[in-house]
């Protein structure tokens, strides 16, 4: 009972704090949007940042709407949005790819269609894999979303990391090494016909 109390006595003391007057509340919130440093509202920013971010929101939902379906239901009953969702982070997925630069250089009609491949793979291999985990959970409601969403913050760091990593080998910031790894090495290296 002590903790609760201890709980209600520093949220009640947070609340005091708060400032009283609009003025404060709009300087203080605009202060913190100057220490984000969010960009300025381009047509590239907007389609390239604003957009893919967008898209990312659209994605996290996705995978609550995959692995914890009751929620997007009481949520919103009249339609089901996965189809949205999808579409959503798809579209984010395919502008963000698009935007990189080591696909710059390429003819629009291939950069389109990497960007298209890409923006359909990732949320609808997401979606698989999120159903293989759903079905594993089985009926945890919660821990389903939190694996829904925790897998898919991975899938996300893990594709930034690797499109990070190609970039740094396209504009020559990471040599690949003179003797590259290939499964069949040590039969080079011997002559082990198989």
């Amino acid at each position: 009972m002590e903790i609760f109390e201890r709980v209600y006595r520093n949220l009640m003391r947070k609340l005091n704090e708060l400032p009283v007057t609009v003025n404060k509340t709009v300087d203080i919130v605009n202060k913190s949007l100057n220490n984000v440093r969010v960009p300025p509202l381009t047509r590239d920013n907007v389609l390239y940042y604003y957009m893919p971010m967008q898209g990312l929101v659209s994605y996290t939902t996705l995978s609550v709407s995959v692995m914890n379906p009751h929620l997007m239901v009481r949520l919103f009953p009249r339609r089901d949005i996965t189809d949205i969702l999808f579409l959503s982070a798809g579209g984010g997925a395919g502008l963000w790819l698009w935007s990189r630069p080591h696909v710059a250089a390429a003819a629009p009609a291939r950069r389109f269609s990497w960007a298209f491949l890409g923006g359909c793979l990732w949320p609808l291999g997401s979606i698989f894999l999120w159903a293989i985990l759903r079905s594993s959970i089985g009926q945890r409601p919660v821990i389903g979303t939190i694996v829904g969403v925790s897998t898919g913050a991975m899938l996300t760091n893990i594709a930034v990391d690797y499109f990070q990593y190609i970039e740094l080998m396209f504009c020559g910031e990471i040599r690949l090494p003179d003797e590259t790894y290939s499964p069949n090495s040590d039969d080079e290296k011997y002559d082990i016909d198989l």
